[in-house]
């Protein structure tokens, strides 16, 4: 789901650490970012057996028998939480602000292309770019990062990644992209390396500048 973005910029600028820096786009993550948390992991952890680590990785290193029927069930998982997704707090008056800023949109997300979909079709979520797990290696990987920033047309060091878990920064400042970290009212348990943190996602606006 890739569309030509082709309105002229007005050279929108996001102030970070007391500093406004270039804005050629953001790429938004989905779940607990965009949309309240609507997958239950501990329960996807119960019926894959692994009650710890990262899901993809240790799906990518399974042997092919295996990985199919696991990837099924995934797959299944995701979809079946789509019926319960509801928009973030302050996400839809973001997008259209961002929007009204004629600012390229991404939503980079480690779930599948197919529930990525269904999510924005159902909330009717329209951005430039939809990146999903097949289209790059997922987040924390930067891979997905410099993808967005190809297929937007846009310099890294001025792709804003926003998103509420340390895999949306760790991809971020890996790729060189600008950070911010969402934490939805709840600190977090790890240490933030984020270039701004923010407790509602409404307050970016607040660093946006045209």
């Amino acid at each position: 789901m890739v569309t030509e973005h082709s309105k002229p910029m007005r050279n929108p600028q996001i102030r970070l650490n007391g500093h406004a820096r270039p804005l050629c786009a953001i790429a938004f993550d989905l779940d607990s970012t965009l949309t309240r948390p609507y997958l239950d992991f501990r329960r996807l952890r119960q019926q894959l057996n692994l009650p710890e680590g990262d899901i993809l990785t240790w799906l990518a290193a399974l042997p092919p028998a295996e990985r199919v029927p696991a990837s099924q069930l995934i797959e299944a998982f995701e979809q079946d939480g789509v019926k319960n997704v509801t928009w973030n707090e302050g996400a839809q008056e973001v997008l259209n602000a961002v929007q009204a800023l004629d600012l390229p949109l991404a939503i980079v997300t480690r779930n599948s292309r197919s529930s990525l979909v269904a999510v924005c079709q159902r909330l009717g979520i329209a951005v430039d770019l939809l990146v999903a797990r097949e289209d790059a290696p997922p987040k924390p990987d930067p891979a997905c990062l410099h993808y967005t920033a190809k297929q937007l047309a846009v310099p890294i060091e001025q792709l804003l990644m926003v998103g509420d878990y340390r895999h949306d920064i760790d991809a971020g400042r890996a790729a060189g992209a600008m950070t911010v970290l969402l934490t939805n009212g709840r600190p977090p348990s790890w240490p933030v390396e984020a270039d701004l943190i923010i407790e509602r996602l409404v307050e970016l606006l607040r660093y946006l500048e045209q």
